[in-house]
């Protein structure tokens, strides 16, 4: 399901600046809900274990692993 708005827009025409503006939207949309459903992973642990597992299949440069070092990045400044 997360990725399901990128493929749309990947795959989908430029037909205006409306319709780009329907796709980013629809992008952020995507981006912000995998952002919420990886902030369910709380502890530094957690996430550490969950970017194990994306690295062990080999998807490292996905959105899953991008979300993941933003919040490690935020973490880090944090303390």
């Amino acid at each position: 399901m997360q990725g399901t708005a990128f493929a749309i827009a990947a795959t989908t025409p430029d037909l205006g600046w409306v319709d780009s503006l329907r796709r980013r939207r629809a992008e952020r949309r995507a981006r912000r809900a995998l952002e919420r459903e990886l902030a369910d992973y709380a502890t530094a642990s957690a996430r550490d274990d969950l970017a194990a597992l994306i690295a062990g299949h080999g998807v490292a440069d996905s959105e899953a692993a991008d979300v993941l070092v933003r919040q490690a990045r935020r973490d880090l400044f944090r303390a």
